[in-house]
């Protein structure tokens, strides 16, 4: 006899928009990508009982996401529990050259995914990049010390703060407070690596000497200082966040295998040492708290196996050091592409299966260790940056197999990898019997494919097995 199944159905899915949704499925016509078809939405497989603080997020194209019904909100929404903006609040993108400052992007954003049920991570509040430096330098211009570009810049974050706090309305729980502010060398007098600056920077001789950024980056710390610039956006973002925002320093290359330094028993990157070691500066005053380190996780996976074992050491050795800092541990920005044997990048047409797999073992390796290592009051959780390829010529890490979808939507090996992770072994779907009278009724009921045809069934057993829809619910009959 046939066993029937019912599977939670999210509320609301019409199967006009079902019929749309192929990202449910792997790639057509393949029978290799089969097996991805009965897979749950991911974050179906995160324990919530052992895991309760741990979120599953995506780096999000806004644009796409706040249309109406549009592909890309259904797959934020059905598969992740956190979403985080690529650019949209960065603060570029909402002061211009003037100071003007336009939210109407945000406030959408923020209001379509928290109705979605989804959480926003806030990405980012002080950066070196992307800042509208005309309008920051045109503040500055006629400061004639030091301390007056201090407080002119005060008086900018301020107003930045405080506007992006107020568009958020309370709804943006956790952001990175500091991005990238780290250097790859230079030595603080501690062996810790400096932050970053201008090439133009000349923190001695005059103290009140004026000197020009240079470059198309503006960095807050070559006029506020490296201590007095942190601290001011986490006063500020305290003062005008909500009452239980949470703020992280977010990094690059904390994984990094060139730097390893062994400290209380642990080998991990100088960078990540450093990066600790700063936040203990910036706290020192014993006024600032920062909540969390963000590593970002720009990695690939290694054909030679040397680099590959090298690799997975210094991640291991990163989220102990992580742990060990106290704070909340978040992989932020997670994506990988494919070197081979020689260390080349591998283009997205050029991958083959086994490559495809071999990223997916490395994606549930690190769900695992993350989940194994860091303890669960201090899990923040885990996202990837790119939901799906990039098969273009531009953009971020383009022509690189980096989603978890292909560039048409699909599934890819790499979903089976994250389920694996997030389920801690193989994915078997959780499943609920249906009760002997739901398989027995006599009484036609109305049935569709997952592609929308609508189909007639005296009973659910006369149909092939496969997946159905049955009265607003998934049916998986076997």
């Amino acid at each position: 006899m046939k066993k029937l199944f019912v599977l939670l159905l999210v509320t609301g899915l019409s199967l006009q928009a079902m019929a749309q949704l192929n990202f449910k499925k792997g790639k057509p016509d393949d029978d290799n990508y089969r097996y991805l078809d009965d897979y749950l939405a991911l974050k179906e497989y995160i324990d919530r009982d052992k895991y309760p603080n741990f979120k599953l997020g995506v780096g999000t194209d806004v644009q796409n996401f706040i249309k109406t019904n549009s592909r890309v909100q259904w797959l934020v929404s059905l598969n992740f529990d956190e979403t985080v903006a690529g650019n949209e609040m960065k603060m570029s993108s909402c002061v211009d050259g003037n100071g003007n400052m336009n939210f109407t992007t945000v406030k959408s954003y923020v209001n379509t995914a928290t109705k979605k049920g989804l959480y926003v991570y806030g990405h980012t509040l002080a950066w070196h990049s992307q800042q509208p430096k005309r309008w920051l330098l045109k503040l500055l211009n006629g400061c004639t010390t030091k301390q007056e570009m201090h407080d002119t810049l005060v008086y900018a974050m301020d107003k930045w703060i405080k506007g992006m706090m107020n568009a958020c309305a309370g709804k943006v729980k956790a952001w990175d407070l500091v991005n990238e502010a780290i250097s790859g060398g230079g030595n603080d007098g501690s062996g810790n690596y400096t932050l970053q600056h201008s090439s133009a920077y000349s923190p001695s001789g005059n103290p009140d000497a004026t000197w020009d950024v240079g470059g198309e980056n503006f960095y807050w710390q070559d006029y506020m200082g490296d201590l007095d610039y942190v601290r001011q956006a986490c006063r500020l973002a305290r003062q005008y966040g909500p009452e239980d925002i949470k703020l992280f320093i977010n990094d690059y290359n904390l994984e990094g295998t060139w730097d390893l330094t062994t400290k209380n028993g642990i080998k991990a990157s100088n960078k990540l040492w450093s990066l600790i070691n700063w936040i203990k500066k910036w706290e020192k005053d014993g006024v600032t708290k920062i909540d969390g380190i963000g590593t970002q996780m720009h990695i690939s996976f290694y054909k030679n196996a040397t680099a590959q074992s090298n690799l997975k050491n210094a991640i291991t050795g990163m989220f102990k050091a992580m742990v060990k800092s106290g704070k909340l541990v978040r992989v932020s920005e997670l994506d990988m592409g494919y070197k081979d044997a020689n260390g080349k990048d591998v283009q997205v047409s050029q991958m083959t299966e086994t490559q495809h797999k071999d990223m997916a073992k490395f994606y549930e390796w690190i769900i695992k260790q993350y989940l194994a290592i860091v303890p669960p009051a201090q899990q923040w959780g885990i996202c990837q940056w790119c939901a799906t390829d990039n098969n273009t010529n531009g953009g971020w890490r383009a022509n690189t197999p980096v989603g978890i979808w292909d560039a048409n939507f699909y599934r890819k090996h790499v979903y089976a990898g994250f389920v694996c992770g997030l389920n801690g072994g193989e994915p078997t779907p959780t499943a609920i019997q249906a009760p002997e009278t739901n398989r027995t009724t006599a009484k036609p009921q109305t049935v569709y494919s997952l592609s929308g045809q609508r189909l007639t069934a005296t009973s659910p057993n006369e149909l092939p097995a496969g997946i159905y829809i049955i009265g607003g619910r998934k049916v998986v009959v076997k």
